[in-house]
């Protein structure tokens, strides 16, 4: 026995020498061929397979050869490569997948103008993406020229129809543009992402297309100007993020039972009704409004604003804030406290006195007790919109309580005016932790706010910064930092601004 357990040992010591230590374990994988990873690389998701690329070196754009070349195909008629005569992109479209065949495809991109492409080329080349198993379609088809260099000799083709779903079993991404919908089907599809941009649709194409994506995980929908009602019911588990913006005739926004919702974007007019049933579950939250500051609209956006019981993101603009104040002075809907509240960003159109008693009233009734950043994009305009109130407008005093957890202001487009600089002093006042405050002064927008320093900008400039650098501040280690222009800087989570300065 002894003997055995001896020979056992020596085997296992033998076994243990050849074996890498724990430490310098094997990449077998990215030592296979080529052509074996290749074929691995073949049975992964696109996304999936870009992210291999992280591995390592020998992985890296590996992905983009799965395929036979060319992969991906971004076709455009406004491309250099093309001949003058509009009818020519067609004939370069066929020729270009004649000569590569009916092999599978990864993204397949066409773009146009109106009137130079028909019907049945377009239904050719939607057949064509099918047939390859396209993952990433994009349909953009931009308005005419007013004005052509020489007239086409096509006669009107009048408006393409693009029939919802495409034919590719594995489509993930679909991006279309200037185009009639139809979905008159509801066959499921793997559909993770749907943008729509100018896009003729009505309210119940968008219901189809919700139902017929289990896999759905981002819906944007932008100036679609028939869409008169969104409703999204019982969207699949995966669906996290709907932006609307710019959709003119919608009066209502109907979301119920999408219990995965995070992120919710909206830009345009004031719905006469917000359904919005989780809203409570809502993290990032954007939201710009157009009307008038002088009438009230009839809505209940108050309603569904109380119920952001999670939200960590939010934007709102200056109309908004009016809403909101002059609803609450009326009594009119409840307003929470953001608890959970870690980024606000404040689109302001106008500065007159009222705006900043808005702002003040919205830091007095919506408490955001953890704020950490805060981003104030103020208008571009030059004139002063203190010296040009409309009416007398008592001030609000400024809440009382302070800014906490509040670390870093980024304050855009700032031009010494005088409610400016009131909000700037009560920031710095109720922020005792402050680390940063970014102040972005572009040159352009200073020529007229100081006609005593319109011929030397290096004065004007100056006198800004000792304007702010003299203000009281309740944090001795705040660092204000000026600048001419926004990049390298930090951002906001919804950087991306849909309302128009």
């Amino acid at each position: 026995m002894a003997k055995m357990k001896k020979r056992r040992l020596a085997a296992d010591s033998a076994a243990g020498a050849g074996a890498p230590a724990s430490g310098d374990a094997v990449d077998r994988i990215s030592d296979l061929p080529d052509v074996l990873r290749l074929h691995i690389l073949t049975l992964l998701p696109l996304k999936s397979a870009i992210i291999t690329g992280v591995l390592s070196s020998k992985w890296r754009s590996l992905w983009s050869y799965r395929w036979p070349s060319p992969s991906s195909l971004f076709l455009s008629s406004s491309s250099s490569s093309f001949i003058e005569e509009e009818e020519e992109f067609v004939a370069y479209t066929n020729r270009v997948l004649a000569q590569r065949g009916r092999r599978r495809m990864d993204r397949f991109s066409i773009g146009f103008k109106q009137g130079e492409v028909g019907q049945a080329d377009l239904k050719q080349w939607l057949d064509y993406a099918g047939c390859c198993a396209v993952e990433e379609f994009r349909l953009d088809i931009r308005p005419p020229d007013l004005c052509l260099r020489r007239p086409t000799k096509r006669k009107s083709l009048g408006n393409l129809t693009f029939q919802f779903p495409l034919n590719s079993p594995i489509l993930t991404h679909l991006s279309l543009r200037g185009i009639h919908l139809t979905a008159s089907s509801s066959a499921l599809t793997k559909l993770e992402s749907v943008f729509l941009h100018s896009v003729t649709l009505t309210d119940a194409a968008v219901k189809k297309i919700v139902a017929s994506c289990p896999d759905l995980r981002v819906l944007d929908i932008r100036a679609c100007k028939e869409l008169k009602k969104v409703m999204i019911c019982s969207a699949g588990s995966k669906f996290r993020s709907l932006t609307i913006v710019d959709c003119p005739k919608a009066a209502e926004l109907i979301l119920t039972s999408n219990p995965g919702l995070k992120s919710l974007r909206f830009s345009g007019n004031f719905l006469s009704r917000y359904t919005i049933q989780d809203a409570y579950r809502l993290e990032d939250v954007y939201f710009s409004a157009s009307g008038p500051d002088s009438v009230i609209p009839i809505t209940n956006w108050v309603t569904c604003l109380a119920r952001l019981a999670s939200v960590k993101a939010l934007t709102l603009c200056s109309h908004t804030l009016h809403y909101i104040a002059a609803t609450r002075r009326n009594g009119i809907g409840p307003i929470r406290k953001f608890n959970k509240l870690e980024e606000l960003q404040l689109l302001i159109m106008m500065l007159c006195d009222s705006n900043l008693n808005d702002i003040f009233t919205f830091l007095r009734l919506c408490k955001c007790l953890h704020l950490n950043r805060l981003f104030i994009e103020l208008p571009t305009c030059s004139l002063d919109a203190y010296a040009i109130n409309y009416m007398a407008i008592q001030d609000e005093n400024p809440p009382e309580e302070s800014l906490e957890k509040l670390k870093t202001i980024k304050i855009k487009n700032y031009k010494g005016h005088r409610n400016e600089t009131r909000l700037i002093k009560y920031l710095l006042s109720k922020s005792p932790y402050l680390k940063s405050l970014i102040i972005i002064s572009p040159k352009e927008n200073l020529d007229l706010v100081l006609e005593e320093y319109s011929n030397d900008p290096s004065k004007l400039s100056h006198f800004l910064r000792m304007q702010i650098f003299l203000l009281p501040k309740a944090s001795k280690n705040a660092q204000i930092i000026f600048c001419e222009n926004d990049e390298g800087l930090i951002q906001p989570t919804h950087s991306e601004l849909f309302c128009r300065f």
